[in-house]
């Protein structure tokens, strides 16, 4: 029984002394609360509805810049635009509108402003949020503003700059697209002049028809060219003379000189055989007319010559002499030169069919090479116009970026000077004197109880007791 009474009185002492201790720290800790200095955090929200982050010259190809896009796959670009309105500059241009001044007088770190500054992304949203902290509420809602005013400002004189390099780029590159426009129009004019084109597809339906045109024609030029050869052969198997032959007997017969020769001739002929029944060969008259008849031989014999017919051709041919009779030797050998002049005709006929259906044969098989250069031209020109013109409409939309003063943001919430304190270290402190407390008296209790002990007191006994000894 007396033990457990000690037992019941040392619950108690140390339930006491627990309860004293936890009221003592948690009295320390509403103490030490009151002493701290109430702070204020003022907030804003900023919605971004631009890329801004982006060179100007990703819009060359045409693509737009309506939304925020982020180099690396795994990272938002809010973050970029995060750590630009942290940065020194904006936070340097802040502190010197506002005359933020330290505990030493002068005037704030960019560092020590960025230690109660938050930017924070509004989850699932293009939008960020600001939070600053400070002793004074218009403070802070007066450098949450002004940052969002100098960022949006770096924002637009960063677009600006951009543009403009952008654009002095471009206006750089103007003269050699330029150039390579009247390149390629120049030889795509000099290729079509070279080449006779105009439109490949009609002029290859117009040589098909003429390379068939043509072959009709020479087809009817070969059948007659064969009939009249075959002619030239008959007449040439009934005069006895070639074609040369024939056309110089012709020549020479025409000439009006042998004509008359030809026909004194003939008329000596005939005296001399009407006069030989009755004279000798020896006569003066035989003999006169064989003078005669000598001398106009001598004659033709010499027009002959001068005529070049010197090889192959007789006085007997000139004079027509054969069982046709004269006029109608004249008509063969006339029918036959025609005959032979037309061959030739018909020669030179055909041949220049041949070589107009050879020349347009050509041409036609020429076509699909110089389709497809004409169309691999053609693309060039295209693609140099379109170039061009794509400089100059992005060098015009440049200026117009040069000179705009659109806000890449949109401020949907200002911030505005907090009406209460945060309480955030009144409520830190009492946490800490609560958690203190109660750790404090656990500690009280666990060791009453173990100094309370038997086993404690028997132990304390003994060394007691030898120590008197």
């Amino acid at each position: 029984m007396q033990q457990i009474r000690q037992m019941n009185r040392s619950i108690r002492e140390s339930g006491l002394l627990a309860i004293g201790a936890f009221t003592a720290c948690v009295a320390l800790s509403v103490f030490a609360s009151t002493r701290v200095e109430p702070t204020y955090t003022a907030d804003a929200k900023l919605l971004f509805t631009k890329q801004n982050n982006a060179s100007v010259l990703n819009d060359f190809a045409g693509a737009g810049g309506d939304r925020l896009e982020s180099l690396l796959n795994d990272q938002t670009p809010l973050t970029t635009q995060m750590e630009i309105i942290q940065s020194r500059p904006v936070l340097q241009e802040t502190i010197e509108i506002l005359g933020l001044q330290g505990e030493d007088g002068d005037l704030l770190a960019p560092d020590a402003l960025r230690g109660s500054l938050e930017v924070g992304i509004v989850s699932g949203t293009d939008v960020l949020q600001l939070n600053y902290v400070s002793a004074d509420p218009d403070t802070a809602a007066a450098v949450v503003n002004t940052i969002i005013d100098r960022y949006r400002e770096y924002s637009i004189t960063q677009n600006r700059a951009e543009a403009s390099e952008a654009k002095e780029f471009l206006l750089a590159q103007l003269p050699q697209s330029e150039l390579a426009v009247q390149q390629a129009e120049t030889e795509l004019r000099d290729f079509l002049e070279q080449n006779n084109i105009g439109v490949l597809e009609e002029e290859a339906t117009s040589l098909v028809n003429q390379v068939e045109r043509l072959a009709g024609e020479a087809a009817a030029v070969q059948s007659t060219l064969e009939g009249t050869r075959a002619q030239a052969n008959a007449l040439q198997s009934k005069i006895g003379l070639t074609a040369d032959q024939a056309f110089l007997v012709g020549t020479i017969r025409q000439n009006p000189g042998v004509q008359e020769a030809l026909l004194d001739l003939q008329e000596v002929e005939r005296e001399m055989a009407a006069e030989g029944s009755q004279f000798k060969p020896s006569s003066p008259v035989m003999r006169q007319l064989q003078s005669r008849k000598d001398s106009l031989e001598a004659f033709l014999q010499e027009q002959i010559a001068l005529a070049g017919g010197g090889s192959g051709i007789s006085l007997s041919r000139i004079q027509g002499a054969g069982a046709a009779g004269d006029d109608i030797a004249q008509v063969l050998i006339q029918d036959f030169v025609n005959t032979e002049v037309s061959y030739i005709g018909l020669q030179q006929q055909l041949t220049t069919l041949r070589n107009a259906q050879a020349t347009y044969q050509q041409r036609l098989s020429s076509i699909p090479s110089l389709s497809a250069q004409k169309r691999a031209l053609e693309r060039r020109v295209t693609v140099a116009e379109d170039t061009y013109s794509a400089l100059l409409t992005r060098v015009q939309e440049l200026e117009v970026q040069e000179n705009e003063a659109t806000y890449n943001t949109t401020v949907i919430e200002p911030a505005s000077p907090p009406l209460t304190s945060d309480g955030g270290a009144t409520k830190k402190y009492l946490a800490v004197g609560v958690f203190a407390g109660a750790v404090v008296a656990l500690g009280i209790v666990i060791g009453t109880q173990v100094l309370s002990s038997p086993l404690v007191k028997t132990t304390k006994q003994r060394e007691l007791a030898k120590t008197q000894h």
